[in-house]
């Protein structure tokens, strides 16, 4: 029997709070050669909210570095990130 994988799951909200609008999802599958895809298109995202994503299993495993407030206008950096992990059997193929 093949033994649980860690997904990963980066999420930018617009503000530190699990309620918070999502504004940018990366998701890491854990499997040889996987390549996260950066798509031009608009987002059709799973999750509207970090707290949807909790809901759906996933669990918190870092909170956005509080920091003073910022114009991102300014800065090369998109809201608050958190960063999820969901453990799963995966297949090997």
């Amino acid at each position: 029997m093949a033994a649980p994988r860690q997904h990963l799951l980066y999420l930018q909200a617009r503000t530190p709070s699990v309620m918070s609008n999502i504004i940018g999802l990366t998701l890491i599958e854990p499997v040889a050669g996987f390549v996260p895809e950066i798509c031009a298109e608009a987002p059709d995202w799973p999750y509207k909210t970090v707290h949807d994503a909790v809901v759906d299993g996933w669990q918190i495993v870092q909170f956005p570095h509080l920091q003073a407030p910022f114009d991102d206008r300014d800065l090369d950096v998109i809201g608050y990130e958190f960063i999820l992990q969901k453990m799963e059997v995966i297949a090997d193929e």
